[in-house]
């Protein structure tokens, strides 16, 4: 019964994750970057132990589903391994129990206790029920997870490497006021930079889509643009040199920067400062407020609190380490900040036509962190599943025995052997629930 229950559930989960997979929206594969020189560049000092970056990437089609998902996990594993020691073990027990007691019948009875015990009960249900429940929890929040070897992989993950624009959509980085330095071309100059901020993308595009609406006939036209690491971007338009960054890109150039009092004044709390110049003349001082969204401070505290650091391409000079903490709370170590025209570009902006269907969203940044804290926390559970499982092996068959050579056989009957299965059943499905209502 409970093998044929443990099947229905890993049918069920497998079922509802297929709907997923074959579904006409855009799927995103999640991947874990390998490469040791290049990962160690990317998680800098953030990651102590060699780096495991997650990151999702656009996918044509999700390929190997049925082969990923019924491939066995620990519980069966093990199973395979109690069943022909747990069989010896008895047969042990009952020639010892023959020859010392010299009693035929109390034998037998020893070895068919001893082969009931030694049955791993929960096999089929000790993992599939908790992977069932996660996955049905992840495909809620846009995700797909296929099975056990798809968890052990996301368990490993130390690191998970996002865009700044998935960090701070369109809308969260508001306009609060432009302090402007001369007037002379001012709007030319904004309208110029909006232009070349389009064209390189990133959080800051939201706020100079106002500016570039309200302009009539064609944009300005960008002959090329660059990231200027941890200082912002410059660029060419129109035939105009533009920088758009901080106070650090301003001085890199030429251009001598305000008074840092002046900037004290308006870069507070989750407010920065970012200026725009042309032509080595500065126009613009832009007084922005960065918001972080709920969802996503949550997701990152619990990615904290299972030890993996947040990586973040980015082209705003705004978006430091120590900003990004104070902003969603968590540590400013466990954040590394890489310049938008990395290595990482082709992980988070490229497109791959076939991936191993192991772990899947719908794009959401959101998505991919609570799959990665989920499998972590999943696969100590499934751990410590797996660990009782062979422990109720174990004490069942030093039980029998000492009731064997010690107590007297006759305690052992069919209902207290079903009493002992229950209660390891019990605590196989409803501990492992207690723990993550604890935590």
């Amino acid at each position: 019964f409970l093998n044929s229950l443990g099947k229905l559930t890993m049918i069920r989960r497998i079922h509802s994750n297929f709907r997923f997979v074959a579904s006409r929206e855009q799927k995103y594969t999640v991947r874990i970057f390998d490469d040791y020189n290049t990962s160690l560049k990317l998680a800098g000092s953030s990651v102590v132990s060699q780096p495991a970056i997650a990151y999702q990437q656009k996918a044509g089609f999700l390929k190997r589903f049925l082969q990923i998902s019924y491939e066995p996990d620990p519980a069966e594993t093990a199973s395979q391994m109690l069943a022909p020691v747990g069989l010896v073990a008895s047969l042990l027990l009952c020639v010892v129990a023959l020859v010392i007691t010299k009693d035929a019948s109390l034998a037998i009875t020893a070895l068919a206790a001893s082969c009931c015990v030694c049955v791993a009960v929960t096999n089929m249900l000790a993992v599939n029920l908790p992977v069932s429940r996660l996955s049905h929890r992840l495909r809620r929040a846009g995700a797909m997870v296929s099975g056990y070897e798809a968890i052990k992989r996301m368990s490993a993950v130390n690191a998970v490497l996002v865009d700044s624009a998935d960090l701070f959509p369109r809308g969260t980085v508001v306009l609060n006021g432009v302090k402007p330095f001369t007037e002379e071309g001012l709007e030319e100059a904004v309208l110029r930079a909006g232009a070349l901020m389009q064209a390189l993308g990133g959080p800051l595009c939201g706020v100079f889509e106002q500016v570039l609406s309200e302009h009539e006939g064609e944009l300005p036209e960008v002959e090329k643009g660059r990231f200027e690491a941890g200082n912002g971007v410059a660029g060419t338009v129109d035939g105009s040199e533009i920088l758009i960054g901080s106070r650090a890109l301003l001085t890199s150039h030429g251009i001598e920067a305000p008074d840092q009092a002046l900037e004290s004044r308006y870069a507070t709390g989750s407010r920065q400062v970012l200026y725009v110049a042309a032509d080595g003349v500065l126009c613009a001082m832009f007084i922005l407020t960065y918001n972080a969204d709920r969802k996503k401070k949550a997701e990152l505290a619990e990615l904290e609190l299972n030890g993996v650091s947040l990586l973040v391409r980015s082209s705003d000079a705004n978006l430091t380490p120590q900003f990004i903490g104070r902003l969603f709370g968590i540590d400013a170590s466990a954040v590394n900040v890489i310049g938008a025209d990395s290595a990482c570009d082709r992980l988070v902006t490229g497109q791959t036509g076939r991936a191993d269907a192991y772990v899947a969203t719908k794009g959401r940044v959101e998505s991919m962190m609570s799959v990665v804290s989920a499998c972590i926390d999943e696969k100590k559970n499934i751990s410590f599943i797996v660990a009782m499982q062979n422990a109720a092996v174990v004490i069942g068959f030093v039980l029998v025995a000492f009731l064997t050579f010690i107590a007297g056989v006759s305690q052992i009957s069919s209902f207290a052997l079903f009493v002992y299965e229950l209660f390891w059943i019990v605590a196989a499905v409803i501990l492992p629930r207690f723990k993550n209502k604890i935590k």
